[in-house]
C-alpha cells in the first residue's frame, strides 16, 4: 500500500484517512476497526456476521488492530469448556489522541530531517545511485 503527503492535499480529508495513511490500514481492516467499536465487545464471528469475508481474513485484521493499540481482546472462558476472545477498541477520544501523538512526533522528525538537509547529504545520495547502477 503506497502513501502519498500529496494525498492530504484535497479538502475532503477525513480522520479515516490519517488511520490508514498513518497504519497503513487497508479498506478492510478499517471496517473491521469500525464493526468492532460499534459491536463491542465482539467475537470473529459477530465482526464476519456484519462483514461477509472469511475468518482467517478477519482475525488478520484483528492482529493488525491489536498490534498497533486500536483494538484489545479479553479472553472469555465458555460453560461448556474452551474459550474464544471478544474484541474491543478504544474509545474515539483515545484513537484520536493516539493519532494526535503519532502526527505531533512524526512532524518534528521531518522537520528536523528538512531542517538537515544539505548539498553535501544530496551529493551523497547521488553518488550512492551512481555506485548502485554502476557496478
Amino acid at each position: 500500500m503506497s502513501f502519498s503527503l500529496s494525498s492530504f492535499d484535497s479538502d475532503d480529508i477525513t480522520c479515516f484517512d490519517i488511520i490508514k495513511a498513518f497504519h497503513a490500514l487497508t479498506d478492510n481492516e478499517l471496517e473491521v476497526l469500525s464493526c468492532v467499536h460499534q459491536s463491542q465487545p465482539v467475537d470473529i464471528k459477530g465482526i464476519t456476521n456484519v462483514i461477509p469475508k472469511d475468518r482467517a481474513t478477519i482475525s488478520r485484521s484483528i492482529k493488525k488492530l491489536l498490534a498497533i493499540g486500536f483494538v484489545r481482546s479479553d479472553k472469555i472462558t465458555l460453560e461448556r469448556g474452551g474459550y474464544k476472545f471478544a474484541y474491543s477498541s478504544l474509545s474515539m477520544m483515545e484513537i484520536r489522541e493516539k493519532l494526535k501523538q503519532s502526527i505531533e512526533q512524526i512532524s518534528k522528525r521531518m522537520i528536523e530531517a528538512v531542517s538537515n538537509l544539505t548539498e553535501a547529504k544530496c551529493a551523497a545520495m547521488y553518488k550512492n545511485v551512481l555506485l548502485k547502477y554502476n557496478t
